[in-house]
């Protein structure tokens, strides 16, 4: 595995780190980076989340209904 692809798997985020509910563990609202429903995150996808907005990066969260879509579009090629 080459040094750029093992940073970038390192730096993602599980697809489920982030929930439509609020929790006592995550607290922080943030909007799918695809149909903008709000979703709830801890604070180490928070830091996540502030960490790719102001480096100019697309939004890393996709709300469950936005995921599954993705995973089909990605299986299907």
């Amino acid at each position: 595995m080459s040094t750029v692809h093992s940073y970038i798997e390192q730096k993602q985020i599980p697809p489920n780190s982030a929930s439509a509910i609020m929790t006592d563990e995550k607290q922080h609202e943030v909007r799918c980076g695809m149909c903008a429903r709000e979703i709830y995150v801890d604070d180490e996808g928070y830091g996540s989340y502030m960490e790719a907005i102001t480096s100019g990066l697309d939004n890393p969260f996709r709300c469950e209904v936005c995921n599954e879509e993705y995973d089909d579009l990605a299986y299907e090629g």
